[in-house]
């Protein structure tokens, strides 16, 4: 005896069908209205729930460019909202002592702006609105645009927690030897010839001594430089300096 199938009505497919049809297409719809991550940032901010803190070294320390977007509170205060990025550290007396671990001369300082409007040094009391941005830009007073000479401390491999770097305003006449010493971070032998001691901050009491296999080599512009006549080179507007811890 041979058994019949049954076939589905044609109508009960088709509805089927037109069920599974509308359910991909909200489907897509869905993935197509999630922003990318850059959009998101951008729209976080116009929210009004962020704000946006915005790091430029411009001509004096070129590779400090960055831009950040951090959670609106609304008790922060402008020297909140820097502490808060991680970058930022402050000293004793409310004035900012570097950026990322960048210290500069003392003719240099971090300035600050809200909104375009400039922030005096002595007003970072002063409240962040919900979609502030926030630049924090380096100036020299009475010298603006003058270029610097950049020194960049790397310990390498075999030291990677001393790097360290700084901002010379550039003179005429200005010599490798003269960045070093006036950087507070490099110790000098007594007749100025030899590199002795190197550290991260000026304000570490102990430097570091290169070991018997250690070496310190420098380069200016990425050029290394003799090791006897290296430091008398005199430098050019914006070169920079560059210290580097390797193995002999």
């Amino acid at each position: 005896m041979r058994t019949k199938i049954k076939l589905p009505d044609q109508r009960i497919l088709l509805f089927v069908l037109a069920v599974l049809l509308i359910i991909a297409v909200a489907v897509t719809a869905v993935f197509l209205r999630q922003p990318s991550a850059g959009k998101k940032a951008e729209a976080e901010v116009s929210s009004g729930e962020n704000f946006r803190l915005v790091v430029d070294g411009g001509i004096y320390m070129p590779n400090e460019n960055r831009s950040l977007v951090s959670s609106y509170r609304t008790e922060d205060t402008i020297r909140d909202a820097l502490e808060r990025s991680g970058i930022v550290q402050f000293d004793n007396e409310g004035q900012i002592t570097s950026v990322d671990d960048t210290e500069l001369h003392s003719e240099l300082f971090w300035a600050v702006k809200q909104n375009g409007k400039e922030i005096p040094r002595d007003q970072f009391s002063t409240r962040v609105a919900a979609g502030d941005e926030i630049l924090l830009y380096v100036e020299a007073p009475g010298e603006d645009g003058e270029p610097v000479n950049t020194l960049l401390i790397s310990g390498g491999e075999l030291n990677a927690s001393l790097n360290g770097s700084y901002a010379h305003p550039y003179k005429e006449g200005t010599m490798v030897r003269d960045v070093l010493k006036a950087s507070g971070l490099v110790t000098m032998s007594d007749n100025d010839r030899a590199i002795r001691l190197v550290k991260a901050n000026p304000d570490t009491e102990e430097g570091y001594m290169a070991k018997p296999r250690e070496i310190w080599v420098l380069k200016v512009n990425g050029k290394e430089l003799n090791r006897s006549r290296g430091l008398d080179m005199p430098l050019q507007p914006g070169d920079y300096v560059e210290l580097t811890l390797e193995r002999r």
